[in-house]
């Protein structure tokens, strides 16, 4: 990890949850509630029949219904007794899968891991999705689901899923076809599914997605970069070592070599996009470098959150 996590008594990390932290999380949820009013974000709200107050149909009566949804003036016209039915919003339950491998975790001394934002923006989006009355769960995920917590609903709820972030152990080898397909065996009820990582290995993700789809799910993809990887200052005779599986090879670096880095770095991106396409989910790539709260509202003009 970049450098050393400090927690507070109530388990929570200092380092990334502070005071200062908690402001910037509460006006975003400010603003995101004016944004959700002012209609600029799309309306991820699925809806049920029920006793809500938007008029959607009528059914015969039958004993035993309440009068009092009774339509009379329909009675007048046709003699037959029916009652109006009206739509109600469904909470939405909310999931972040946290990419908490090992290459999450790598950064310069003194800079914030790709892992570290994620836990970040999870927090910040969280709290929204709190706000709303919608329900949320943290998923950390390497190969395989470290530990899910049961979705909770409520702001009251917001300190234990910063507990339980607080509390995700870094480190495991990304195999996220295999670890989604163990969550769902689990039957988490379907909803909104915010998948973070940088998706170093993205073998499996086009199955993981239709996987999720296909259980009923609304998948989201934010990767998660760090540019300024791109632009090495070293050059010639190097070992470098895959973090996750421990491989070393030896090679020269050369500007050439470099360049097909770059590549090979867009391409990934590309193959990312195209497997949430695939299944219609929206995906969002988004640097180390940008300010969490701009990410937080990328996010949230992507819709989902909020109805």
């Amino acid at each position: 990890m970049s450098h050393d996590a400090t927690t507070s008594h109530e388990g929570i990390r200092d380092d990334l949850f502070d005071a200062a932290f908690l402001g910037r999380v509460e006006q975003l949820a400010l603003l995101a509630r004016r944004m959700a009013s002012s209609g600029t974000r799309a309306n991820r709200r699925s809806r049920v029949v029920g006793s809500g107050i938007e008029f959607a149909d009528h059914r015969g009566y039958t004993p035993g219904d309440d009068l009092r949804n009774v339509d009379w003036k329909l009675f007048a016209r046709t003699e037959r007794l029916n009652l109006r039915l009206y739509e109600e919003e469904e909470d939405l339950s909310v999931y972040f899968l946290i990419d908490r491998s090992t290459s999450m975790t790598m950064a310069p001394d003194g800079e914030k891991t790709l892992l570290e934002r994620a836990l970040q923006v999870s927090a910040a989006l969280s709290y929204i999705a709190l706000s709303n009355l919608d329900r949320v769960a943290v998923v950390p995920f390497a190969d395989k689901i470290t530990a899910p917590m049961r979705p909770v609903r409520g702001r009251a709820q917001f300190f234990k899923i910063l507990r339980v972030l607080s509390d995700v152990p870094p480190g495991g080898q990304t195999d996220i076809q295999s670890a989604f397909a163990g969550w769902l065996r689990t039957q988490p009820r379907p909803g909104l599914a915010v998948v973070i990582s940088d998706f170093f290995d993205a073998k499996g993700l086009g199955d993981a997605l239709r996987l999720l789809t296909y259980r009923g799910f609304e998948p989201m993809v934010l990767q998660l970069v760090d540019r300024s990887l791109l632009d090495a200052d070293v050059q010639g005779d190097l070992a470098i070592v895959d973090c996750e599986t421990g491989e070393t090879r030896e090679i020269v670096l050369t500007p050439q070599l470099l360049a097909r880095y770059r590549v090979a770095f867009e391409q990934l991106g590309h193959d990312v996009q195209r497997a949430a396409s695939e299944v219609g989910a929206r995906c969002l790539q988004v640097d180390l470098s940008v300010p969490f709260d701009d990410v937080v509202m990328r996010v949230f003009r992507a819709g989902g959150f909020l109805g």
